[in-house]
């Protein structure tokens, strides 16, 4: 008689690739994801200013065209209003993802892309090294305020007065041009902005999801979020770097062209003529990865060493968050 086996219904996907522009390269990326990824859904994912149209290119494949204004949800009182509110400089991009899952609710697990995100190799190795993975949230450079404690956007994180004073080891931060979400993530964000809680999203979103008891992991870098054998193995980079530089998963400076090792993320990844002028105005940043003695040298004093990974520190308190 055959063994009877439970039959394992995998998770529905949806792979977004989010821009504010559309270009030939940036449609032959799309095309590899598609082609690629057979199992999952794909979109393009594209916000806009006010007043700027949808453009016509976007009518041959699947999409989710939103503007800022729309993006603005009036149940986020905090997240979404205030004096001096400005979506770039405050950090509040996640609110694009926000509106996406709003009306595509239906999926298991949503992967982000940003336009300027590269893989030296085939997306399908990438993401399947993934597929048995149960965690609620994946990005790079997790880390806590215990480690890196002069992190630059930690003062714009509050939760609401009800929480008080967040621990160091209980406030968390990630580097996320590229990531994954489950549903269950999604709806604890969506409910933790609902009760007050703010800030940039790099530091929102790991915080809200850690403390409501969600799993998260690292899919490389050298991290304590990181599953042993998966460091290093996606992605480099520096933690106590405020660029995160040199590396190949970097804030700045600016590539034009993905680097030489295979299978490997990197960002950002723009056009020449962007490239250029963000060497102009950042010279000193552009030079980090070339000559070692313009790279910054961590404080002994604000960088604490990363705790080794475990699968109970990936999982945040259980208590739902406030």
């Amino acid at each position: 008689m055959a063994e009877w086996k439970e039959s394992v219904v995998p998770a529905k996907t949806v792979v977004v690739l989010q821009t504010h522009y559309l270009s030939r390269p940036l449609m032959r990326m799309f095309r590899s994801l598609t082609r690629e990824l057979p199992d999952y859904s794909a979109c393009v994912l594209m916000h806009r200013p006010p007043g700027k149209p949808k453009p016509p290119e976007l009518a041959g494949i699947p999409h989710h065209f939103v503007t800022t204004p729309e993006i603005r949800d009036p149940a986020y009182l905090r997240k979404s209003g205030g004096p001096g509110w400005r979506i770039w400089r405050g950090g509040h991009t996640d609110l694009i993802a926000l509106h996406f899952f709003k009306n595509h609710p239906e999926y298991d697990r949503y992967w982000f892309i940003e336009y300027d995100v590269r893989f030296s190799g085939a997306w399908r190795n990438f993401f399947t090294a993934f597929e048995d993975s149960d965690a609620d949230f994946m990005s790079s450079s997790i880390r806590r305020a215990s480690n890196d404690p002069r992190w630059m956007h930690w003062p714009t994180l509050h939760p609401p007065a009800s929480v008080g004073a967040l621990p160091a080891h209980e406030r968390l931060c990630s580097f996320m041009p590229i990531l994954r979400i489950s549903r269950r993530g999604f709806e604890a964000i969506d409910q933790a902005y609902r009760d007050g809680w703010t800030g940039h999203c790099e530091a929102s979103w790991p915080t809200i999801l850690y403390r409501a008891g969600c799993k998260l992991e690292d899919f490389g870098g050298d991290g304590e979020f990181v599953r042993p054998e998966n460091r290093n193995r996606f992605y480099t980079n520096t933690l106590s770097d405020e660029d995160l530089a040199p590396g190949s998963l970097v804030f700045r400076p600016v590539r034009w062209i993905p680097g030489l090792s295979r299978n490997t993320l990197w960002h950002p990844v723009k056009p020449l003529h962007h490239k250029l002028r963000e060497d102009a105005r950042h010279l000193w940043v552009s030079l980090k990865p070339y000559l070692p003695w313009v790279r910054q040298v961590p404080d002994e004093s604000a960088v604490s060493p990363l705790p080794v990974w475990s699968e109970e520190a990936t999982r945040g308190p259980s208590q739902p968050s406030p």
